[in-house]
């Protein structure tokens, strides 16, 4: 090759050229990433949320709230009293209610900025799907429960599906004259009047359910969509699913649906969490007809849960934590927290019933007492998460030893007595 002695810059130096002008390119890039906080923000904030055996009504709420946003949390789920069933087919008189919205209304909310009101799908009034009378008294009762929920500056509603009385999720139960694709396109249609209904006051919501479709886990892979329905129809609550993308439907742009993914009340190991965040956000979507998918995926969070009783042996039925240290049970809990934090998309909701976080132990029972430790594993792992740093120990063996003394005390006695 000729060189060109005319040239200010020879052949040899230009690649030398062009790596100095994308290096400087490169570093006024970063300077105005800097300058505009993209870089320099702090990892995805996630929340975690009370909710137990010891929720509180409003008015517990706006007298006890200092003492509550003590507590490791950003927020609460709590219940309005007599007034927190999705399904009621009872009209709501706004007089009776107004002494607690105007409860909501005077709790002086600081460091719990996201609390949620609670709603039960327990079916006690009999409700039918195809009642319109009923379905019109509904509507009504949930735009009073949206003014609940302004009224008490909440982010959201938080909803329970699982039935608690009459089960309103059963196929056929009463419908046995109506094919399972009449009946939930009719559950849809009423999960679409239900959730426009909850947006009257509130356009921007928060729904966050204890589970929805990764509870469908064991059919979201099968490919053939006859066969899934055939499935579906067999398992626990096969008429949610069609209910949850009605809402989904009727849900405004600004509403935000959490799947708080009940099922981690018992995992053990990291791979359970993350294996969950892809069902959630990937695998349940063969549920999701292809039209709504885009929705789905900008409106659907992967939230994650935490069972105390479970990880500290407190329940009434031994389980493995039975069999741990008090320090291996903490380490037990702190794990699961951790990787709560870490596979969430933001909410994660802790559970507990034998312990109250809101009275002290003289007012609670000493049956009810947090047990010690429990609020620092919290702490502890919400630091090493947003720190980015690991969670530092694995509780693999702690857990296999657990396992095998359950195993050896059931050997013994297959029917070991309940915790008292």
């Amino acid at each position: 090759m000729k060189s060109c002695r005319n040239c200010i810059v020879s052949h040899e130096s230009l690649p030398m050229l062009r790596r100095r002008v994308l290096l400087i390119a490169l570093a006024f890039t970063l300077s105005a990433l800097f300058a505009d906080g993209l870089l320099a923000q702090s990892r995805p904030k996630k929340k975690i949320v009370e909710y137990g055996w010891d929720v509180p009504y409003p008015d517990f709420v706006r007298d006890n709230i200092r003492e509550m946003e003590k507590r490791p949390f950003e927020g609460l789920i709590f219940r309005t009293n007599g007034f927190d069933h999705a399904f009621d087919v009872r009209p709501w008189n706004k007089a009776d209610l107004q002494p607690q919205l105007d409860a909501l209304a005077q709790i002086q909310w600081q460091k719990f900025t996201d609390n949620f009101l609670t709603l039960y799908a327990s079916n006690k009034g009999k409700m039918d799907w195809f009642n319109d009378d009923q379905w019109n008294v509904i509507k009504e009762n949930m735009k009073l429960f949206s003014l609940a929920i302004r009224s008490g500056n909440c982010v959201g509603v938080c909803f329970d599906p699982e039935p608690y009385g009459d089960d309103p999720w059963v196929y056929p139960g009463r419908y046995k004259d109506k094919s399972f694709e009449e009946v939930t396109a009719q559950v849809r249609h009423r999960g679409q009047q239900l959730i426009t209904a909850l947006q009257e006051h509130t356009p921007k919501l928060k729904v966050l359910s204890f589970f929805v479709l990764g509870l469908y886990r064991d059919i979201v892979d099968e490919p053939d969509p006859k066969v899934r329905e055939q499935r579906l129809q067999k398992l626990w609550m096969p008429l949610l699913p069609a209910f949850y993308l009605g809402m989904l439907e009727g849900a405004s742009p600004g509403t935000i649906f959490i799947d708080g993914n009940e099922s981690a009340y018992y995992y053990e190991n990291p791979d359970e969490y993350y294996r969950a965040y892809h069902l959630i956000r990937q695998r349940a979507q063969a549920l999701v007809p292809e039209a709504l998918r885009p929705k789905y995926n900008a409106q659907v969070q992967a939230g994650m849960a935490l069972y105390i009783d479970q990880t500290l042996g407190t329940r009434t039925t031994p389980t493995t934590s039975h069999y741990l240290t008090p320090d291996q049970q903490l380490r037990f809990f702190e794990h699961n927290v951790y990787y709560a934090l870490t596979t969430s998309d933001e909410y994660i909701w802790c559970y507990s019933e034998r312990m109250s976080w809101w009275l002290p132990p003289e007012k609670a029972g000493q049956d009810k007492v947090l047990p010690p430790g429990v609020e620092e594993a919290v702490v502890a792992a919400r630091q090493k998460y947003e720190a980015g740093k690991p969670l530092g120990f694995d509780i693999a063996d702690l857990l296999k030893a657990g396992h095998q003394k359950r195993r050896e005390a059931e050997a013994k006695d297959p029917k070991p007595a309940k915790t008292p």
